[in-house]
């Protein structure tokens, strides 16, 4: 009888089939997470600009017309002492003109946020602390007010009415940015349902 013994397979040869699996699974497990991560920022990103007309233009059922900028715009209450800003910054207003055509259609705009965007990329939200610089709704659909006069000075109270059906309304952004971009920034206008698209209003 033979007291020679068969030898066993090495740990490594016991596993290679294993071994080779994690050699494909993980770089294919990190491909997928990246590119899923990429994807998702990529779709959320507003990069496909819509430019507004001079005569305006058609967008999520309204009519866009051109926006009008003011660097360092003066308060709209008097005696107004608005909180000092950070060294290097200056307010900007921007006042956005649009129009329905059926009341009903406001729900199309509702949901608008209001950027500044740079020539760099850079993008501001607009500021909801500036409350002394806004003389006009703040939002896409615009103003309603049963009673403007009992709170608001009579001065400002047209534009807190109800929007019209085929009449032009304003709304309102303010923004802080560096002063050395005021004079650059764009107003654009994102809707979470409509990017990579954004309205563009040119300077």
């Amino acid at each position: 009888m033979s007291s020679a013994r068969r030898a066993r397979p090495g740990w490594f040869r016991k596993n290679t089939p294993a071994l080779l699996s994690l050699v494909l699974t993980v770089p294919l497990a990190g491909w997928w997470t990246t590119h899923t991560d990429y994807k998702s920022w990529y779709d959320a990103e507003p990069r496909e600009a819509v430019t507004v007309a001079a005569g305006g233009t058609q967008y999520a059922d309204a009519t866009w017309y051109a926006a009008s900028v003011e660097v360092d715009p003066q308060p709209t209450r008097k005696n107004a002492v608005p909180d000092p800003l950070p060294e290097g910054t200056t307010r900007v207003r921007v006042y956005l003109r649009l129009q329905v055509d059926d009341v009903k259609k406001l729900e199309s705009v509702s949901g608008c946020q209001v950027h500044l965007r740079a020539p760099d990329g850079r993008i501001w939200d607009a500021s909801n602390l500036e409350s002394d610089f806004q003389d006009r709704p703040t939002g896409c659909t615009g103003g309603y007010d049963d009673k403007p006069a009992s709170f608001r000075d009579p001065k400002i109270a047209q534009y807190y009415l109800k929007p019209q059906a085929g009449k032009p309304f304003e709304t309102v952004a303010v923004f802080v940015v560096p002063e050395s971009v005021a004079s650059s920034v764009q107003p654009t206008v994102t809707w979470a349902t409509r990017l990579p698209e954004y309205l563009a209003f040119p300077r």
